[in-house]
């Protein structure tokens, strides 16, 4: 039987956290996966470090501001996965930042400028983002955050005392087994109304087939007028893991994707990201790495 998580103790570290919770999951979020994959959520607390990082950076040099990612990631993270990478650590919180600056401004615009009405926005792949926390943007927006359960209540743990500034609806649920859009929908969201759908750091992940369904379930939710916000993986990255499912070849490779899924967007090369905020020193040239950011509507 499953144990209560809140009844277990506090752990100093996420790390220790994630496999307290891990051990009181339910037998079933491990039964649907590959063993590869069974360390994604890890890579959030990498995200929230590598956020961090960044956020202790003197105010007029930081690309972004997350109080909050320390408290999230904890003191003693396990950086093994950086210490076996072949980029340096100025190029991890780079490209990090780069990224987090990127969405949050495509969000902001996104949510300012579109035709329709915009007061819902789902984060799939949730992890231990805190945008719904920090990002002005969001205040009382309805935000439903779609990830596995013991990612959600990790992050309800460790931000305790916290209060969001959006209207945050957690979405306990496997992407790749469970039904996540009738969970979705009994979580208060409305197919009726237009929605900003954020996919970040997700998509490479997915298999080809699961990438398909994603977007046929996001397709059959997101209403005329709707936003998407993606990242994809470029090929040849050289920052690719075991985990990795899809990746992609250019930017126009991750645009007729997007159309043939039924959305028509735009995506960036991560230099071209990089050189619009003047952050380019330790992003190698497109020849050695790839990574794509994209907005799309519908």
């Amino acid at each position: 039987p499953r144990r209560d998580l809140h009844s277990l103790p506090r752990p100093s570290g996420l790390a220790t956290w994630h496999a307290m919770a891990a051990a009181a999951a339910p037998a079933t979020l491990a039964l649907h996966h590959d063993a590869a994959r069974a360390a994604v959520p890890v890579t959030s607390i990498a995200t929230c470090w590598l956020r961090a990082q960044e956020s202790s950076k003197p105010p007029e040099l930081q690309l972004i501001s997350d109080p909050f990612a320390q408290r999230l990631c904890g003191e003693d993270p396990d950086l093994g996965w950086m210490e076996s990478s072949p980029h340096p650590q100025a190029f991890w919180v780079d490209m990090m930042a780069l990224r987090t600056r990127w969405l949050d401004d495509a969000l902001v615009d996104v949510l300012g400028t579109t035709g329709a009405v915009l007061t819902q926005v789902v984060v799939l792949g949730a992890g231990l983002d805190a945008r719904p926390w920090r990002l002005e943007a969001l205040r009382g927006v309805a935000v439903f955050e779609v990830d596995f359960p013991e990612v959600l209540e990790a992050k309800v743990m460790l931000l305790e005392g916290c209060e969001p500034i959006a209207t945050l609806q957690a979405v306990r649920a496997n992407l790749a087994v469970d039904d996540w859009a009738a969970k979705l929908a009994d979580a208060g969201f409305s197919r009726d109304k237009a929605s900003v759908w954020l996919l970040e750091g997700l998509i490479g992940y997915l298999t080809s087939e699961e990438l398909q369904e994603l977007f046929k379930r996001i397709g059959g939710l997101a209403a005329p007028g709707s936003g998407l916000l993606a990242t994809f993986t470029g090929e040849g990255s050289g920052h690719t893991t075991s985990m990795h499912r899809s990746m992609w070849a250019s930017a126009p490779h991750v645009e007729r994707f997007l159309s043939e899924s039924g959305w028509e967007g735009q995506a960036s090369t991560y230099m071209e990201v990089a050189t619009r905020y003047g952050r380019t020193a330790h992003i190698p040239p497109e020849s050695d790495w790839q990574y794509f950011l994209a907005t799309a509507r519908r």
